[in-house]
């Protein structure tokens, strides 16, 4: 009996090929990684025709190159990783590229495969080696040739069928080498092209520091790309956060601001929850965070426009992680916020980066293989290192935050006593000035003096009592906040498990017996996880730090975009809600979207409330209707219900004061004073025409300059 071997149909090819690393652009950077691998000190990608099918790209480069032993026992063979000893270049590189699926999903992009590589061979030893082509004399480097025609695979069984070759010959080319991929299967979009031009920019920047290898992409918009990424903008940050964590695993850390000040230093026991040490490779942790508004910037007689840093961070910001001297996609692209600092930032909003306002790394050092690859080249598999690391990552950006909130508050209680004692020395000085007065008028200036002092006496108890609420306010919202995250996880694990019932008892019953006694009660399961969810998104989505920023908003789109968000909620409770935007304008005012949509929440959380306190009425609504005058909006909120009860509405808006059992009465307190602060007034109604509650809000029109801060800034 003969010996057999395994093997491999041709469908392989697709499934570690482009199956497995679905995106071109990752295929082609791992190419440019192997350039990195074979010491080059540049590499350049060209497109030519690859908006159509059948466009060719060419990945060169000024490596090493590769002998034809080289090509049969690395570049064709798959899958296999580098030896202890073999992990190093030549000019001792770190090699970051090593089992080739990443390589074959960029070859297999096209029909046809082309690597042409020349390897130098020094005349002195070109007579020692055994390979009697390596023996010409003279030659500058010996090149290699291998084509693949990826269409011979589709008519053989087994992919070890089809014969590859190489051709071997002298040349007096430099070293290098060069891979064609011709007859593209698809089209690169735009978006492609653009995702690639970012990646191979920051593979090895933007940041401070010599660059010994550089990638370019020989297409329209690189150069653009290029420079925006690179003509960073790191002098104008507000404060840097330095960190580093050492190879047995303990942590420093150091806090310092624009003008080179250090504002707080951190040891391991500053840094770590439980003191212990940190089970990842050693690594360094730098991250650069910007006060984005003209203030800031004007304190640092900065010359650079806001606006361009805001768009290099939105480009680029987050933190992003190098291993081996390259960035590890896709840590730090748009929604890979690994470190959480969007969600820290939304938890605890006070003194913390968000990946819009900031930009970091961290470069891990010689990790002795503890992070491991995913095989699909997104990342590293999530064991204990890369837990450790992130959780690293995660200690600083608190620890920071905290050390800026000290010193806020500390900033803070000394402007208090720099203010108490300048009420005193104007208090004083009011009082020298008064035996100045003439006798005659002094009882007349003393009595407009001690009515002053009442008035602002009373204006300070006034402004006191604001500030006790809304710090109540305050915390509930955190709380809220932090409550609303922990929410969707058990809230999606009910959806998931109602599904899961839902499935399990049809195929057990049968459609007549769920629909006669299972269907009604798990879809009331689900609408009301529905119901859960929103009550759960709905904080976080007012958190939101664009909707805070002053601009124009459209009152009716803002509306309707509350009542959709509610909408899961409503349909539960039973309330038809709509708007009436009965003059066809836009309806513009001045103010910000969050605290429109904190009036329309809450005065339509108020009515659904009511509606539901009269399980006799037949028709639940909501109806918010808009009109425009020729200087003001005017914006009624009215419902179906029993209206007012036991309550003035006069009474309504003063805090504490509910008709709810349980309520806090802060609800429409808060209506009242977001109205006022936009500059308009609002009312309330006992009944209308409806048959409930009625509140009626007038606010000053804004005019339509183009400029839509509410719209766009969602």
């Amino acid at each position: 009996m003969g010996a057999e071997h395994l093997r491999f149909a041709p469908e392989i090819l697709r499934r570690l090929g482009e199956e497995l690393v679905p995106h071109a652009d990752l295929g082609i950077l791992e190419l440019v990684r192997n350039a990195y691998d074979a010491d080059a000190s540049f590499c350049v990608v060209s497109l030519d025709g690859v908006e159509e099918t059948g466009g060719t790209v060419v990945i060169r480069d000024d490596g090493d190159g590769m002998s034809e032993a080289d090509i049969k026992s690395g570049w064709l063979l798959l899958g296999k990783s580098a030896k202890v000893g073999e992990r190093f270049t030549p000019g001792g590189r770190r090699k970051v590229g090593e089992k080739g699926l990443g390589r074959l999903a960029a070859l297999r992009l096209g029909r046809h495969v082309t690597l042409t590589t020349r390897r130098e061979l020094p005349p002195s030893a070109a007579a020692s080696l055994a390979d009697p082509v390596a023996q010409i004399k003279g030659s500058a480097t010996v090149e290699s040739k291998l084509s693949i025609d990826w269409d011979l695979f589709e008519d053989v069984e087994s992919v070890d069928q089809v014969p590859l070759s190489i051709q071997t010959r002298s040349s007096n080319e430099p070293k290098g080498s060069e891979i064609s991929i011709s007859d593209l299967r698809k089209p690169l979009s735009k978006p492609d092209v653009r995702r690639l031009a970012r990646s191979m920019v920051l593979l090895t920047g933007p940041f401070p520091a010599p660059n010994i290898f550089r990638a370019r992409l020989d297409a329209p918009g690189f150069e653009e790309m290029e420079r925006l990424v690179l003509d960073g903008y790191f002098e104008e940050h507000d404060y840097i956060i330095r960190a580093k964590v050492d190879s047995q695993g303990w942590a420093t850390a150091i806090l310092i601001d624009w003008n080179g000040q250090i504002l707080g230093t951190a040891s391991h026991d500053d840094l770590a929850n439980n003191g212990s040490a940190y089970e990842c490779p050693p690594a360094d942790f730098e991250l650069w965070v910007f006060t984005l508004s003209k203030a800031s910037f004007d304190v640092r007689n900065s010359t650079q426009p806001v606006s361009a840093v805001q768009n290099w961070l939105r480009e680029i910001g987050g933190v992003h992680l190098f291993q081996r001297g390259l960035r590890v996609h896709p840590y730090g692209d748009a929604g890979h916020d690994w470190l959480d600092m969007n969600l820290r930032r939304a938890r605890s909003p006070e003194m913390r980066p968000s990946t819009n306002t900031s930009i970091g790394r961290i470069v891990v050092h010689d990790d002795g293989d503890q992070l491991t690859p995913k095989t699909d080249r997104t990342g590293f598999i999530e064991n204990a290192s890369f837990a450790d690391l992130r959780q690293f990552g995660g200690d600083v950006l608190d620890w920071a935050a905290e050390v800026r909130l000290r010193l806020r508050e500390a900033e803070r209680l000394t402007d208090r006593e720099k203010n108490q004692k300048a009420l005193t020395r104007a208090t004083t000085k009011v009082s020298k000035a008064l035996k100045n007065v003439p006798e005659d008028v002094r009882p007349t200036v003393e009595n407009a003096i001690v009515e002053y002092q009442a008035a602002f006496n009373r204006q300070l108890r006034s402004t006191e009592d604001d500030l006790l609420l809304y710090r109540t306010l305050g915390t509930v919202g955190t709380m809220t906040a932090v409550f609303a995250h922990e929410t969707l996880r058990p809230v999606a694990t009910i959806q998931q498990m109602a599904s899961s019932i839902r499935v399990r008892i049809h195929r057990a019953v049968g459609t007549a017996e769920y629909d006669r006694t299972f269907a009604v009660p798990i879809d009331r399961i689900e609408n009301s996880s529905l119901s859960l969810r929103t009550f759960a998104e709905w904080p976080l989505h007012l958190l939101s730090r664009s909707k805070r920023r002053r601009g124009v908003v459209d009152v009716a789109r803002t509306a309707r975009d509350v009542l959709n968000l509610f909408d899961p909620y409503l349909r539960d409770t039973g309330v038809s809600a709509r708007v009436e935007d009965r003059e066809g304008e836009r309806a513009l005012v001045a103010g910000t979207r969050a605290s429109w949509e904190a009036v329309f929440a809450n005065l339509l959380a108020n009515s659904v409330y009511f509606l539901g306190q009269a399980p006799t009425l037949s028709n639940r609504e909501v109806l918010v209707t808009i009109d425009t005058s020729e200087k003001n909006v005017i914006v009624t909120v009215s419902d179906s219900g029993l209206g007012l009860v036991d309550i003035s509405p006069s009474d309504v808006w003063l805090p504490g004061r509910s008709t709810r059992e349980d309520g806090t009465g802060l609800g429409l307190t808060i209506v009242r004073d977001a109205v006022r602060d936009m500059g308009g007034t609002i009312s309330a109604v006992a009944n209308c025409e409806l048959g409930g509650a009625e509140f009626r809000l007038i606010m000053p029109k804004a005019e339509d300059d183009g400029a839509l801060p509410g719209l766009e800034e969602r």
